[in-house]
């Protein structure tokens, strides 16, 4: 069986739920196609999807159609729930990109294209609401060509009366012989020595080569909302997008890439690259192993007891332990890596009733299980890493509505990071004075380059030090980065355990977990920490008439400018500008220029910055920075 993994991505209000309806009903996955305005769409199956009318979670169907599997993920539009589409992108053999026709490119359109260009992702693009006043398809796709380096297809047009008719073989050549040069530098150097004859260059063969490697991008005009253009955008995506042709026989190698939970199920969902899952075989995965006691398979957005999913397909598993991210076997070397970003924004939340505060947590510990990246953590409060405002809403009804629970979230602020500013090394031997626990460290510290992350490594032998000794410790240097003097994440740093001293008698591992925190700190504190901002990568469009008041913004906002391009009519100006400073400029770009200007951020990295009392994390610093209170904590606690 042929299979095809596809994805429908797109700006919020494109049309991208919509297109997916009429999809899964022409592949007779539904009877009829839902309605977003009505509720009643198959993959926003969520109550609050429905209410709001936006898609929250990545949904998967499968159907068949002209002998192939297409099992197919609806994934948000709104930038708030990018961590969605970052890991449905992860697993898809292609994407179909919506473009409003009315609204045209947006910025969330434009940071899938960089995406899509960066990764070599094959990508179709679909032009939705050419019936729409103010409907210009033309230009979109005009747009859309130039932001894709001159790599857009034309497969059809559009006729005097909106009707949309699919080129000849011939037409499609002769309207994109040039995007295929550009792509195909041995075709052309035929055509410049006047090597290539008819067969050659009139055959569409040439063009679906490249489409299906990600370097040219067909596309499609239509009407979601009215089923034009979807059949024949639906017939041709196996010629341009390519299908599945792993072995099953191979050894098993999948990626987990979608936890959902419900009432009575863990659903686990898997892509499979090689090999196959049987019902009653044993699985590795993060040095464990475990029986398929269950397996399901697709059917519509259904799930269906198999007792085997095959290379290539999406399979679903029953298990309470499996988290997103994890590979199944062995890894498979074309795994594509996907980074859209990362929360820059910390929240805290409580319940409105105090006897729930139990419940609260329960129910996050869930919600991150389905979503790692709100990254929940629990030290005086319940605190998660999130995208936005629109996230945040959301998170409320989610648990008001799913879990009962009335909750408040405190005002968001930005998330910082720590890393040392020096090399220094500590060692704590077994009967240092005021060190009760019968244990002893050294640690040395080194920081690293801006993006690194935290770095572990042991020079102390299992010949010293035993191995589940070793494990306390490196656990607990892991936890222990996770607060650090100010109050954030230790970041760009390694800590390398050097010493060890131990009792045969009385030592244990949770001497060596116990007395890692309080020295480790002590080595931050020498080093003297320094902070780091996120920094995001923007994008200003504004008419050249409002160019002064966009350029004295963004050095008010200490933007650095590192690019300006004058267009006919407009100017284009790109750098990068610290996360905190430009909250809510997009709204003002949009008003000052008439809603003809366009702000657009992506996550870029963390930049040192200078340290004020506001930047500092005080409720959330390491307790362990305080010698007394630690062991009063510790020791108390027992």
């Amino acid at each position: 069986m042929k299979k095809l993994n596809i994805g429908i991505v797109a700006h919020v209000d494109a049309g991208k739920t919509t297109l997916t309806e009429n999809i899964l009903h022409l592949g007779g996955a539904i009877p009829r196609v839902g309605r977003v305005d009505k509720g009643d769409t198959q993959t926003d199956s969520m109550e609050i999807e429905r209410k709001r009318g936006i898609s929250v979670r990545a949904a998967v169907a499968s159907f068949f159609h002209n002998q192939v599997k297409f099992n197919l993920i609806d994934t948000p539009g709104h930038v708030d729930f990018v961590a969605e589409v970052e890991r449905s992108l992860m697993v898809l053999d292609g994407v179909v990109l919506v473009i409003s026709a009315v609204e045209g490119l947006q910025s969330h359109t434009k940071l899938l294209m960089d995406i899509i260009m960066g990764l070599g992702i094959p990508t179709v693009i679909f032009i939705n609401k050419i019936d729409r006043l103010g409907a210009n398809p033309d230009k979109v796709a005009s747009l859309a060509n130039t932001y894709l380096h001159e790599r857009l297809i034309i497969t059809e047009r559009i006729d005097s009366d909106g009707g949309i008719v699919l080129l000849s073989d011939r037409e499609f050549v002769e309207y994109n012989s040039e995007a295929l040069y550009n792509v195909d530098d041995a075709l052309m150097e035929k055509f410049v020595n006047n090597e290539t004859n008819e067969t050659i260059s009139l055959n569409p063969e040439n063009f679906y080569y490249h489409t299906r490697r990600g370097r040219l991008y067909p596309v499609f005009f239509g009407s979601a909302l009215h089923g034009v253009g979807v059949d024949k955008m639906l017939s041709k995506l196996p010629l341009f997008l390519p299908l599945s042709h792993a072995d099953c026989g191979e050894a098993l190698s999948a990626l987990v890439f979608k936890i959902e939970n419900t009432a009575r199920d863990r659903h686990v969902y898997v892509r499979l690259y090689r090999g196959k899952l049987k019902v009653r075989e044993m699985v590795r995965y993060r040095e464990r192993e475990e029986k398929i006691v269950r397996l399901g398979r697709l059917e519509g957005s259904k799930i269906i007891a198999a007792d085997s999913v095959e290379a290539g397909d999406v399979g679903v598993l029953y298990s309470k332990d499996m988290r997103v991210g994890d590979v199944l076997g062995e890894d498979f070397k074309d795994m594509r890596k996907v980074n859209l970003g990362r929360p820059t924004i910390n929240v805290e939340v409580q319940p409105v009733c105090s006897s729930q505060r139990r419940q609260l947590y329960e129910a996050l510990v869930q919600l991150t299980d389905e979503d790692p990246m709100l990254e929940l953590s629990s030290g005086k409060g319940l605190n998660l890493h999130i995208f936005g405002e629109i996230q945040m809403e959301i998170l409320r009804e989610l648990l008001a509505e799913r879990y009962g629970i009335t909750s408040c979230f405190s005002q968001a602020r930005t998330i910082y990071m720590e890393c040392p500013t020096a090399a220094t090394e500590i060692i704590a031997p077994l009967n240092r004075n005021g060190t009760p626990f019968r244990a002893g460290v050294g640690f040395r510290i080194e920081p690293l380059p801006q993006g690194s992350g935290l770095f572990y490594e042991t020079k102390v032998s299992f010949g010293e030090l035993e191995k589940t000794f070793q494990t306390a410790v490196e656990e607990a240097v892991f936890e222990t980065c996770k607060r650090g003097t100010y109050g954030w994440e230790i970041t760009d740093t390694k800590v390398t355990f050097i010493y060890a001293d131990y009792d045969s008698v009385t030592s244990t591992p949770s001497a060596f977990r116990d007395l890692t925190p309080p020295i480790l700190m002590e080595a931050f504190s020498v080093a003297e920490m320094g902070l780091l901002e996120p920094v995001l990568a923007y994008e200003l469009h504004t008419p050249t008439l409002f160019s002064g008041t966009a350029i004295y913004d963004l050095r008010r906002m200490n933007a650095t400018i590192d690019e300006t391009l004058q267009n006919k009519d407009d100017i284009v100006i790109t750098g990068l500008i610290p996360s905190d400073s430009c909250k809510g400029y997009g709204a003002k770009v949009a008003s000052y220029t008439q809603g003809l200007g366009i702000f657009t951020t992506k996550y870029h990295s963390y930049q040192k910055t200078d340290i004020t009392p506001e930047k500092i994390n005080t409720e959330e610093i390491n307790l362990a920075t305080n010698k007394s209170l630690y062991l009063l904590h510790k020791f108390g606690a027992r």
